[in-house]
């Protein structure tokens, strides 16, 4: 009797394995305020937009800032005056200490020949001595003018740095997953971040991974993730790996950095499908396979004898399964292995076709479109 049959042929079987996941961002920045205790005035961004390192968010109220720098600036003005008053008296202690040594040489000089009395040596000598320490007082007056001086200039830098700072700006590049800043609110350091970042936009996909599966995973393993709206499915690679499992789900999590990431949203569930490993074997429909209490035959026709065989398989992928053992590259095999036949039958096989239609002719040699599950000559 005719019977349909395929000739086995080997191909390229991959491993996949089967995860579910969500997109996320691959590193968040999260952005607080740099002053604490100023009302918000203005939003300058909302949730999605995309913004650049440095630009502004947000605007706090900066009156008071402002204020303390014209203060400030008065403050300079009237430390510089001060320091220049000290400077000038050090200029005049340092005339009236050379004039007062001048006077005690020449007495020094005139003493010995009875021209200056011992007295009058004397008092040159305390008149150089006060003139010193006069010097002496007006340098360390004009120092700590000057320490003045550059501590007002030190607290202006501040309060320009708390002027600069009432303006947020963006710590880095990306786009905005999430603003909670609202005008009016005072900031804190403690509170949530004002506003959530993508940096450099990028989206990855994390999902999480059983421990059976786990086990099997490396870092740069490609994937496939299906993600919703999208007609074509988002290439990736395994970028990292959980360090451990969770002890109470026993699953860890993975991360894929996608090939692209336009107009990929974050928080979308999606689906992944990893390549695990690639091996060379020979797929069979799933109907030429009968599989009875973990035992799996196949019926294999040769020189139009039908021939029982028993069958080791492996993988199945698009209803076809890998045959590890068993069967050989170019043998003829019965489509439907639940057909009525036994052992050492004779039959008239019937060789599949390109559309699927039964051709009575000699054995010619097909082949299995694996992504498509169609049979091709």
């Amino acid at each position: 009797m005719p019977v349909t049959v395929i000739v086995a042929k080997q191909s390229d079987i991959t491993q996949r394995i089967s995860v579910v996941g969500t997109l996320a961002a691959r590193e968040e920045v999260q952005v607080h305020p740099s002053v604490t205790d100023r009302e918000i005035q203005s939003i300058l961004v909302e949730a999605g937009q995309s913004v650049e390192q440095g630009q502004p968010l947000a605007s706090f109220d900066k009156s008071d800032a402002l204020l303390a720098l014209d203060k400030n600036a008065v403050s300079a003005l009237r430390a510089k005056a001060a320091a220049a008053v000290e400077n000038s008296r050090v200029d005049i202690a340092l005339i009236t200490e050379r004039e007062a040594r001048k006077k005690l040489e020449r007495s020094r000089a005139l003493q010995p020949k009875g021209v200056v009395s011992v007295q009058l040596l004397d008092e040159h000598q305390n008149a150089y001595d006060r003139a010193v320490a006069e010097t002496a007082l007006a340098r360390q007056s004009l120092a700590l003018a000057q320490a003045e001086e550059q501590l007002i200039a030190q607290e202006r830098k501040e309060i320009e740095l708390t002027v600069e700072r009432s303006t947020l700006r963006a710590p880095a590049s990306g786009f905005i997953l999430e603003r909670s800043a609202r005008i009016g609110v005072m900031t804190s350091g403690s509170s949530d971040p004002l506003f959530r970042i993508a940096k450099d936009g990028e989206i990855e996909f994390v999902a999480e991974v059983t421990e059976t599966h786990f086990v099997q995973l490396r870092e740069g393993m490609r994937a496939e993730v299906t993600v919703p709206g999208r007609d074509q499915p988002v290439t990736g690679t395994l970028r990292l790996n959980a360090a451990q499992l969770d002890p109470k789900t026993r699953s860890g999590t993975v991360r894929f950095r996608l090939d692209e990431s336009d107009a990929l949203v974050p928080g979308v569930f999606a689906r992944g499908v990893i390549d695990t490993s690639t091996r060379t074997n020979v797929l069979l429909p799933g109907t030429a396979v009968k599989s009875t209490r973990g035992s799996h035959s196949v019926y294999v026709v040769k020189n139009e004898i039908v021939e029982f065989r028993n069958v080791r398989i492996g993988a199945r992928q698009d209803g076809l399964v890998e045959i590890v053992e068993g069967v050989e590259d170019g043998e003829m095999v019965v489509l439907k292995a639940g057909a009525f036949l036994k052992d050492q039958d004779r039959v008239e096989p019937v060789i599949v076709s390109a559309e699927g239609a039964p051709r009575r002719e000699g054995p010619r040699a097909v082949s299995l479109n694996h992504a498509e599950g169609t049979v091709r000559r």
